[in-house]
């Protein structure tokens, strides 16, 4: 089980460091609890996105 989070772990830093382009170092300085809240804000920020998006290309689709 501590392998699974492990992975994890370095999955999140990764896609901050990769994606979000933010310091590794300020992402392990970050409490566990920090790292899943910016974790959760992050995705549901890009959930909202991602939904802003779809709704425009119905809109658009739907002016044709």
């Amino acid at each position: 089980m501590l392998h699974n989070n492990l992975i994890n772990y370095y999955e999140r830093i990764f896609a901050f460091k990769q994606y979000h382009k933010w310091n590794i170092s300020e992402i392990e300085d970050l409490l566990p609890w920090e790292l899943d809240v910016m974790t959760s804000l992050l995705s549901n920020y890009l959930e909202t996105i991602e939904m802003q998006r779809k709704q425009t290309a119905l809109n658009q689709e739907a002016m044709r």
